[in-house]
């Protein structure tokens, strides 16, 4: 079993979205192992195509991807723990200022020889982290006040960007918009517009003077409809595959996996493959969910197994089960179908707990890389983070 990505398809993807975004710069999201995708090839291939600020959930992400070379400015979105402070200093990385606790515990810990770079999070209807708007100017004058401490950013995220006419999500661009203009300090970037923003509601850069969006999943070459992906010109990147492992002929009435809840309708031929729930596979798909296996559709049968699933070819003498053999792929989604959206439809959920749910034992394949060597790991001389032990005197782009 192989998870395929193609590089080629996040440095399109990445200028599709450089391109709505008119002229704000271009956050990648790459949290989660980049959705799932490798994060240290899929940042180069971002840096390569003209992105130079990354975001991540987590602190041990961003200090990942310095220790790896990455240059640029990266964001860590998730609320940081005041003993975790020293060692954004250390490793040049943004943090966010999510409530007054973390403020404090910035203005406490900054200092010249150590610098903390800020980007303060408003809550204005997402309920997960963020000052409320009211106490937003209070903060940013302290911290603007503060020896040590940079000002790098002021952020919200919507929570309905993905639904098309949103009323709520310009509810929070309007509350968004009044913090904005009460904020009497400088700072250097004001972001609000996620992937959903980005490309239902638009970069609103001409709103309050936005300088950054920030895009995840369209990175990959999904959007909120496999419709709006297309009409983009979204490329996925990734594509599951999976092998014949083995092959048998059962007669009608045979059952198949775990609870013997199918039953082979007719003499039929079933083959093994070797991935499943333990790999990322939902297991919800059991009984819903098709592969493309000897040039046709196939239904996985049976209940899917942790390290296996099967699939019935039909009548043995007949294609598809005439064209399979042991060893033979299957794909389970990619960009010739099934598609991550299809899966995520099987599964009751959403795309990316598919993208970001494939294992960590399934083996990721990069394609198309641009590195002599084909590794698609390395950052170039000019991705190279500035040295921990000589601080960088601007603030990078």
């Amino acid at each position: 079993m192989t998870a395929t990505v193609d590089l080629a398809a996040i440095r399109h993807n990445a200028g599709v979205l450089q391109e709505r975004a008119g002229g704000a710069d271009v956050m990648a999201i790459i949290k989660a192992d980049a959705y799932g995708h490798g994060v240290r090839p899929v940042a180069r291939a971002a840096y390569e195509a003209g992105i130079r600020h990354y975001g991540v959930a987590r602190l041990p992400e961003g200090v990942h991807l310095r220790e790896a070379g990455h240059g640029g400015r990266i964001l860590v979105l998730g609320a940081p723990a005041p003993t975790q402070l020293p060692r954004y200093a250390e490793y040049d990385l943004d943090l966010t200022v999510s409530s007054a606790d973390v403020a404090a515990a910035v203005v406490r810990h900054a200092s010249p020889e150590a610098p903390l770079r800020v980007h303060v999070t408003v809550d204005t209807g997402m309920g997960r982290l963020g000052l409320a708007p009211d106490d937003v100017p209070a903060v940013m004058t302290r911290l603007a006040d503060a020896s040590g401490v940079r000002l790098a950013g002021l952020w919200t995220h919507f929570a309905t960007a993905d639904a098309p006419g949103s009323s709520f999500a310009q509810t929070q661009l309007d509350r968004f918009r009044a913090v904005v203009g009460a904020v009497d300090v400088d700072v250097e970037h004001v972001h609000a517009a996620n992937t959903g923003g980005l490309l239902t509601i638009g970069a609103p850069t001409h709103e309050f003077d936005a300088s950054l969006v920030r895009s995840g999943i369209a990175l990959y070459g999904l959007a909120a409809t496999p419709e709006l992906s297309a009409r983009l010109d979204l490329r996925p990147a990734m594509r599951l595959a999976a092998r014949v492992t083995h092959l048998k002929t059962v007669p009608a009435g045979t059952p198949i996996s775990y609870g013997a809840q199918w039953e082979a309708p007719r003499r039929t031929r079933i083959a093994t493959l070797g991935i499943g729930y333990g790999d990322g596979y939902p297991r919800r798909c059991s009984g819903r969910a098709s592969v493309r296996i000897g040039g046709a559709s196939c239904p996985i049968v049976g209940t899917i197994c942790m390290d296996m699933c099967m699939v019935d070819l039909g009548p043995p003498n007949e294609a598809p089960a005439t064209r399979v053999d042991r060893g033979d792929e299957a794909v389970l989604f990619g960009p010739a179908g099934p598609t991550a959206y299809d899966v995520a439809q099987w599964s009751d959920t959403i795309p990316y707990e598919i993208l970001c749910g494939v294992s960590p034992r399934v083996p990721r394949r990069h394609v198309n890389c641009t590195d002599e060597n084909g590794t698609c790991e390395n950052g170039t001389d000019d991705m190279r983070a500035p040295s921990r032990l000589t601080r960088p005197t601007a603030s990078g782009g």
